[in-house]
């Protein structure tokens, strides 16, 4: 008997943080009895500040620190898990202890704490907190102190290395004349070094004083890292943040992300749960915002100023700010432990992709060579069937952006509300606001992709590359189902398109010089027909003229929904199939003329109508 597989449950004991051999304080747990443990350290602040700290804030670090090291000790199934995602969503019920019980066990503290976690990694975690021993409650395992200082910054920003972390840095420091501590977290030594290259070279060019850095190392033991998806990384991140800006005095820290990647719209179809990531969802952060609040009894705040730019915006300030030369050194690939001197990107993933468009748009190609990408965005093979799907997602999800409206964004991604409930908009402006944010983000994207398309015949791409790959397939979507098998000149030989002369005056349309069609079916045809002509004045390439979505059709054509819509085309279809018939066309001319892409809307056919419009006198 089929059922709904039953969520995993883990029971863990976390332990009073114990020092290694060195003197770093490790938490160390249990998960159902089985021992594990991962290091904390925390560098460049000074005694002066950690002496601040509150019980409360090490309580966080703890806990945060724990929730990634648990999190990343059970295996969610993997992208084999046969159970549709069933392993992907588990329960952790966890025994703590923390200095500050009576916080803690506060209902409502507890109670944002479980919902937090829940959303951002889709697991349950349930916690019974206890109480520390007060001898074990000393912080100052976690350091590894920097000299004492007056200096205070202005900002703190999470710097991960990337593009967009260090593109908010340079308009923090130039733009806004902030001094900025950068904090970053790193868990693979591979990564330490890019940060650390990154500041120093921002402090030689921007002033010492303008900026500190503190690097947050977080290391899981052998046995502890079974799990490479990492969800409640980001809780540990934003966490680490507030903690320092306590330390500081200072009631807000930054993520700096692109709200394309922020909205965590699926990329792939085949995305399950936990697998689509939401570190910087606007409803992350709001939530991180009041359960930090909560926790520390006042005002605290965590955004992200980069929400309404895309990542070509982003690059290009980082042009505009004077340092287009380091953009080769920030990284953005995830396959991190794979990386080489030779080889910093993967050009594989989501993020390589997602920048190396970014880059070519943005014309900055000469600041990050294509070398570095072990896979080239166009050239290189993507063999792998997964490298192959994220590539095209990432394409095809850009060119439905392109031509995207709010509507559309209700219709197809309905999850948008989480975000749009949770921005400083109204629910209306704020929803107008990312369609217009993803269509220039498409606009970018398809622009790039168009030039290449546009620079010669597909086969002279490698097979497996990217604009062969997609010129495959939107082949495959926009030819008649008889023409799919052939991509090449021959399968069009002989075809001759079909000739529609609107006449607006009379409200008809002739085709061919022999057809006349008018009423519903003309009022059908001439309002393709302007989409039509749209891209003929743009001078696209065929496969490249636009669709108009079936809602807009239909209001355009004062239709009610889009079943009478669809009841149109079926009945114009008709009409064109009778007369075709009694002029001695072939059936195929009429299921040709009017086409219906999935996921994008209607057309009249570029490669077999030619379209011409009777002014009226």
């Amino acid at each position: 008997m089929d059922g709904a597989a039953s969520q995993p449950e883990y029971a863990v004991r976390c332990l009073a943080p114990l020092a290694d051999r060195e003197g770093d304080e490790q938490p160390n747990f249990e998960i159902d009895g089985k021992a594990k443990a991962a290091s904390l350290r925390i560098g460049q602040m000074s005694r002066q500040l950690v002496a601040k700290l509150p019980d409360i804030a090490i309580d966080l670090m703890e806990i945060a620190a724990f929730v990634y090291a648990i999190d990343s000790s059970v295996s969610r199934g993997g992208l084999t898990d046969q159970k549709m995602g069933a392993k992907w969503h588990r329960k952790f019920t966890v025994t703590m202890p923390v200095r500050m019980l009576a916080r803690w066990t506060d209902p409502d503290v507890k109670r944002e704490l479980e919902e937090t976690l829940m959303f951002l990694s889709g697991d349950r975690f349930a916690f019974n907190f206890v109480q520390m021993p007060p001898d074990l409650s000393g912080p100052s395992g976690y350091f590894n102190f920097g000299e004492d200082s007056s200096w205070m910054p202005d900002t703190l920003l999470m710097f991960s290395g990337g593009l967009d972390s260090y593109a908010g840095a340079l308009e923090e420091i130039v733009d806004r004349r902030h001094s900025v501590a950068l904090i970053s977290h790193f868990s693979s030594t591979k990564i330490a070094p890019i940060q650390s290259a990154l500041q120093k070279c921002l402090a030689e060019k921007l002033g010492a004083k303008m900026l500190t850095h503190i690097p947050v190392r977080v290391q899981l033991h052998g046995g502890t890292n079974a799990e490479g998806t990492h969800r409640a990384r980001s809780f540990l991140f934003a966490a680490l943040g507030i903690v320092t800006a306590v330390a500081f005095g200072r009631d807000r820290v930054s993520f700096y992300e692109n709200g394309v990647v922020s909205l965590n719209l699926p990329p792939v179809g085949n995305v399950l749960g936990t697998r689509a990531t939401r570190t910087t969802h606007p409803q992350t952060l709001q939530r991180f915002q009041s359960l930090f609040s909560r926790i520390f009894d006042t005002s605290l705040r965590v955004d992200n100023p980069f929400f309404w730019r895309t990542k070509t915006e982003v690059v290009e300030t980082i042009a505009r700010l004077g340092m287009a030369d380091q953009i080769a050194f920030t990284r953005s690939c995830a396959d991190v432990h794979n990386q080489t001197r030779q080889y910093p990107h993967c050009g594989r993933c989501s993020q390589c992709i997602d920048r190396r468009f970014a880059i070519i748009a943005a014309g900055l190609e000469a600041f990050d060579p294509s070398e570095a990408y072990r896979v080239d965005l166009m050239t290189g093979g993507r063999e792998r069937v997964q490298d192959k799907e994220v590539a095209l997602s990432y394409v095809r999800n850009a060119f439905g952006y392109e031509i995207m409206t709010d509507a559309d964004l209700l219709t197809h991604y309905p999850a948008i509300l989480n975000a749009v409930d949770h921005l400083d908009e109204r629910p209306d402006t704020a929803l107008k606001r990312i369609a217009a944010l993803l269509q220039r983000h498409g606009g970018s994207v398809t622009a790039v992709m168009r030039a290449q398309l546009a620079t010669g015949r597909l086969d002279r791409f490698p097979a497996d590359s990217l604009p062969n790959l997609y010129g495959k397939l939107h082949r495959a979507q926009v030819l008649p189902v008889s023409q799919t098998t052939s991509f090449g000149s021959e399968a069009r030989k002989g075809i001759e398109p079909v000739d529609l002369t609107f006449d607006r005056k009379r409200e008809l349309v002739l085709i061919n010089n022999t057809i006349t069609i008018n009423g519903a079916a003309y009022r059908l045809l001439a309002g393709l027909a302007k989409e039509h002509l749209s891209g003929s004045g743009r001078g696209l390439d065929l496969l490249d003229y636009p669709t108009i979505d079936a809602g807009k059709l239909a209001e355009r054509l004062a239709l009610s929904d889009d079943a009478a819509l669809r009841q149109s085309v079926r009945r114009t279809r008709g009409q064109l199939g009778k007369k075709f018939a009694s002029a001695g066309f072939e059936e195929e001319d009429v299921k040709a003329l009017i086409e219906n892409i999935p996921w994008s809307g209607y057309r009249l056919n570029p490669e077999r109508v030619t379209v011409r419009m009777l002014l009226p006198d």
